[in-house]
């Protein structure tokens, strides 16, 4: 299953969690971690100010990373509104807390 999870709701979020294989997901996030580094050392200072380009926004939607339903295909549009400055500095924002808070909720509701 192919999903950022944005489309997933109440029981869809637990089955999907009970199918997760921890230790490939500390590989992927260690494979995404490994990878950001590369991309970001290659940046220089005048590129953070350069936006996503169309072309790019269309491949996205092509790849099938991102669900087509209207819960999560938002996430396209809203990375493609932001240049490479305010991609690197989403995970260290609002964007993490409100992961981090949901989460939180869904945990106390298991227990």
């Amino acid at each position: 299953m192919i999903t950022t999870g944005n489309e997933l709701v109440k029981e869809q979020i637990s089955d999907f969690t009970k199918q997760l294989n921890i230790d490939e997901m500390y590989s992927y996030i260690a494979d995404v971690k490994k990878s950001t580094e590369e991309i970001i050392r290659g940046l220089a200072y005048s590129d953070l100010k350069l936006k996503i380009p169309d072309e790019r926004r269309e491949d996205l939607r092509s790849l099938g990373v991102v669900s087509t339903d209207e819960n999560a295909v938002w996430l396209i549009d809203c990375w493609c509104k932001k240049d490479i400055r305010g991609l690197i500095k989403m995970p260290f924002s609002r964007h993490w807390i409100m992961h981090i808070e949901a989460s939180q909720r869904i945990i106390n509701k298991l227990k």
